[in-house]
């Protein structure tokens, strides 16, 4: 330990890249009152237990038993080469894991015979087989494995057609080429190597051993640090672990994350782009979707298989079509509680807007945003921002940025409900300041506000324009009820603000605005639906529409509307509580509007 800890301040190269220190990126490293995690904790039992293997049993040794291995079983499978298989045929690669225990989850299922298991596993489509062999807090073997590698070649010999045996992955807590002989000896085509735990000339040295023994590794990595290491030394195949392995923190958003900037380094460093899996928190067609959108070309699941009780219905239905949900955005807006939130996220919701005007009844301030955002957040398994970018390139007219914008705020909120942070007519520093410190994710300008404030904002912005109530005839407002009118008003949103700005303009949305009133928005009145037809369905527009909204309308609204050129509905005081406070949600009526909504617009929901 003291001799690896020397290494420390020493900075390292690998692969042309120079690191400051072999150990930086390591948990807790420098800080002198660090506690070892659980990670660091079975990592440093695994190094005890390299060495006591080792006096039983040489490396060599070994050698000889993979040998003999491989003139039975044949040569270990290629893990790019698996997982390529099934992209060529359009599929999600599956790795299905066979774990039986756990030290945050303590006994899986201690019990499961892993032949069995595997065989399961193999005979439903899955590309890779992830094996526990981590015997103190997992309870697996390296028996284990080898049963489900002899098992699996076994079915897939029996069977004729498909995609032939699955890759037997050993998942472990790999520090030492000694563990690299041990699963070539008990049938592993390919093993884990994880970046958190290891040095940087460890990981470029185990790469390198793992290719030496005929076996290419999957190398784990769960932060950007990670990842320059892991492409430094050459990995091919990269896992991305949603979850923190020190902190048990899960954040489905970091394998895209993740994805993207290994496109970028890549192309920076002219290198073939790693494939990519998602590790853990996958539990539905949902998530393997978002990691579809992201180019993400394999998904491990394990403990939601270990505990089925029927893995092989789980898997049918995970590697499904998602359940068909509402093209249709549904938003709740005036939120103050995080309670509120949170009932409007089971229900379904797609945008939960929070107020930062001034004159609203329903302003927040930032500590009071912060909470609300952490609550979303924490529903959609994620901590940081998630921001809509629309593809500008070629977009010529209103309807195709527009469009482009409605595409993008969809998929943004997919899979987790995005926080809009709503103004009017404040400074644009004001605004950014604002935005950053509370976390939204979007930002809503509800004013005035000109194409110079969402450039000087920098942040994906919903635009609204002011409709007059279809209660209103005094005549006032009358230009601004034209379609054409509002058409014009649209047209110059439709465009970069900018080249140095990540400011853009992704939707539209329409509001009543009462005569005399200060403000539009939370006034209780509804405006002429027509308009948002028009502008839908006739000029391509896809609108958000609010003013008056509630759980008693909202269906009404979406007929009226139709779905072809609605992109969503915001509702804010219709789902308040009788006699109750500006902001305060009666829950029932936000679940029913959401539901109403979801359901009229064709989805399902929750």
């Amino acid at each position: 330990q003291q001799q690896r800890r020397a290494t420390a301040v020493a900075s390292v190269t690998v692969g042309g890249s120079t690191f400051a220190s072999e150990r930086a990126h390591l948990f807790g490293e420098g800080d002198p009152n660090h506690e070892e995690t659980i990670l660091q904790k079975i990592t440093s039992r695994r190094r005890e237990d390299v060495a006591e293997a080792r006096a039983k049993v040489s490396t060599e040794q070994l050698r000889e038993v993979a040998n003999a291995f491989d003139l039975v079983c044949g040569e270990p499978l290629q893990l790019g080469e698996r997982l390529s298989r099934e992209a060529a045929q359009g599929k999600m690669a599956l790795a299905a894991e066979f774990k039986r225990a756990s030290p945050s989850k303590g006994d899986i299922a201690v019990d499961l015979d892993a032949a069995e298991q595997g065989c399961l596993y193999s005979s439903v489509g899955a590309a890779v087989i992830s094996v526990l062999t981590e015997e103190h807090w997992f309870k697996g073997t390296l028996q284990d494995m080898r049963e489900v590698r002899v098992a699996t070649q076994k079915q897939a010999e029996a069977a004729e057609g498909g995609n032939g045996r699955p890759a037997v992955l050993r998942k472990d807590f790999i520090i030492d080429e000694y563990q690299i002989a041990e699963a070539r000896a008990n049938g592993a085509d390919t093993l884990l190597l994880i970046v958190a735990v290891l040095e940087v000339s460890e990981v470029a040295r185990l790469i390198k051993a793992c290719r030496e023994w005929g076996i290419e590794p999957l190398v784990e990595v769960h932060t950007e640090e990670e990842l320059d290491i892991a492409l430094a030394c050459d990995a091919r195949v990269v896992g991305v672990n949603n979850r923190n392995l020190h902190t048990f923190k899960l954040d489905l958003e970091t394998t895209a994350r993740i994805a993207r900037q290994s496109e970028e380094k890549c192309a920076k460093l002219g290198r073939e782009t790693p494939m990519i899996l998602a590790l853990s928190g996958i539990s539905g067609p949902e998530d393997v979707q978002m990691n579809a959108d992201a180019g993400v070309c394999g998904i491990l699941v394990g403990e939601t298989l270990m505990r089925a009780t029927d893995p092989a219905k789980e898997i049918e239905t995970l590697l499904a079509p998602a359940a068909t949900k509402s093209q249709c955005l549904v938003k709740v807006c005036g939120v103050t509680e995080p309670e509120a939130a949170v009932a409007a996220c089971q229900a379904g919701a797609s945008l939960i807007g929070v107020i930062f005007a001034p004159k609203s009844p329903r302003c927040l301030d930032t500590e009071g945003a912060q909470k609300v955002v952490a609550a979303v957040r924490a529903f959609g398994e994620r901590e940081a921002p998630k921001r809509p970018v629309v593809d500008a390139a070629g977009a010529s007219t209103p309807a195709e940025w527009f469009g482009r914008g409605a595409t993008a705020l969809r998929a943004a909120s997919r899979r987790t409900p995005l926080v809009v942070g709503v103004f009017q007519n404040q400074p644009a520093e004001e605004v950014r300041r604002i935005a950053d410190e509370a976390g939204v994710d979007v930002v809503q300008f509800h004013g005035n506000e000109d194409e110079a404030t969402v450039a000087a904002v920098g942040l994906p912005a919903i635009r609204v324009l002011h409709i007059p109530s279809s209660g209103d005839s005094s005549g006032s407002g009358e230009e601004a009820s034209s379609v054409d009118a509002l058409m014009a008003e649209i047209g110059p949103m439709a465009a970069q603000p900018s080249d140095d700005s990540n400011g853009q303009s992704v939707a539209i949305l329409l509001d009543t605005k009462v005569p005399g009133a200060d403000s539009s928005g939370g006034t209780g009145e509804v405006f002429d639906w027509d308009l948002a037809k028009s502008i839908g369905e006739t000029h391509k527009v896809p609108v958000i529409v609010a003013g008056g909204l509630s759980d008693a309308n909202v269906r009404g609204a979406l007929e009226a509307v139709g779905t072809d050129g609605l992109l969503g509905v915001d509702a804010s005081s219709g789902l308040e509580l009788n006699g109750g406070k500006p902001g305060q949600k009666d829950l029932s009526r936000v679940r029913a509007y959401v539901e109403a909504a979801i359901t009229t617009a064709g989805g399902t929901a929750p």
